[in-house]
């Protein structure tokens, strides 16, 4: 009984270091994958411009047709964008509805993939698509019916066609004569939606800038600053990472060197004898790790079913509501849990 305590020991011991190890990488990924899933796998333009309000139509049309020629510009896309409100029976959430003027060019800048066949989406014409996120928050699955309502109270219901990929806030996706039968009321854009032809940072801060001195520009978000403000945001889940790692190397090295010592001192008539009979040092210490080494590899093999389930849960469990992380953990995560559980053993 008194070595099948140290055996289970030794082995809860090792399973919770690789478990710590493979869930600090597994966090790490899954948050880092969010700006790159969501700002080159769903969203491909460079450059969101938002217009003015009660603009002209035809001083937009111009603004409009002068991008299209501009050398820069490789795409753009006409939308109109609103918050609104997701209602299902108690549940409500705020959406950004977007509505494009032109399918075609849409398609080219944002791609709508259902989250189950990871197929290719158009935009339906009885309906509507509704992010992943958002849907499980209010409970929608595709085919239900929910109901929106915009920010003068009004309400109407849609029906949810499919769900779509979606990592960083909620978004419904509506086609431009599902929007005008719906509301009543004819297409009016208020956001331009363009992708550049790979231009430098200088370039594209010198862009920016003329047409901010435009007087139909409101504002212009870039995708990049977007993205590096996150990136640098995200450094600090390193710190959090070498924090599971240094605990998770701290508990290995204190249950193995403790069973250890209770190992030798429970067997050290038989190690003075094995010494008397003419064994060397090397063979000594081979003869009693051999048992460590063997239940190392038990753990480890254990520490990796426990660290997937264990990150799983750590990742949904910080998760927040406008935000999608990436469930899927990286062989590369498995494989340093394993390296580094072997250096600290």
């Amino acid at each position: 009984f008194r070595y099948k305590k140290r055996f289970l020991m030794t082995i809860i011991g090792i399973m919770g270091c690789t478990a710590l190890i493979v869930t600090g990488f597994g966090i790490r990924d899954s948050i880092r994958a969010i700006m790159p899933d969501q700002y080159e796998k769903v969203f491909n333009y460079d450059l969101q411009i938002n217009l003015k309000a009660d603009l002209d139509k035809k001083l937009k049309q111009v603004f409009i047709n002068s991008l299209t020629i501009d050398d820069k510009i490789e795409k753009l896309s006409e939308t109109y964008m609103s918050s609104i409100s997701a209602i299902n029976e108690n549940v409500e959430e705020n959406v950004q509805i977007i509505v494009p003027n032109n399918n075609t060019d849409f398609n080219t800048l944002i791609n709508l993939t259902d989250v189950k066949s990871k197929n290719n989406l158009s935009l339906p014409e009885d309906g509507v698509l509704l992010t992943d996120k958002a849907a499980q928050l209010l409970g929608i699955e595709a085919g239900d019916t929910i109901t929106l309502k915009d920010t003068d109270e009004n309400e109407t219901n849609v029906k949810v066609t499919n769900i779509v990929e979606n990592y960083v806030y909620h978004y419904i996706y509506m086609s431009k004569s599902m929007y005008e039968n719906l509301y009543g009321k004819s297409f009016d854009s208020n956001v331009i939606l363009t992708k550049d032809f790979n231009l430098d940072n200088e370039t594209e801060d010198n862009f920016v800038k003329d047409l901010m001195n435009m007087p139909e520009v409101a504002s212009v978000t870039r995708i990049s600053t977007a993205m590096n403000m996150m990136n640098d945001t995200m450094k600090s889940l390193n710190y959090v990472v070498v924090i599971l790692i240094v605990s998770a190397g701290l508990l290995a090295f204190v249950v193995l060197y403790n069973l250890s010592n209770v190992n030798i001192s429970e067997r050290i008539r038989e190690l003075a004898t094995i010494k008397v009979l003419g064994f060397y040092n090397k063979e000594v210490f081979n003869y009693i790790t051999k048992e460590t080494r063997i239940l190392t590899v038990i753990g480890i093999f254990f520490g990796l079913f426990g660290g997937y389930f264990l990150s799983m849960y750590a990742v949904k469990t910080c998760e927040l509501d406008m935000m999608m992380f990436n469930y899927e953990i990286s062989k590369m995560c498995f494989i340093y849990g394993i390296i580094i559980t072997i250096m600290f053993a």
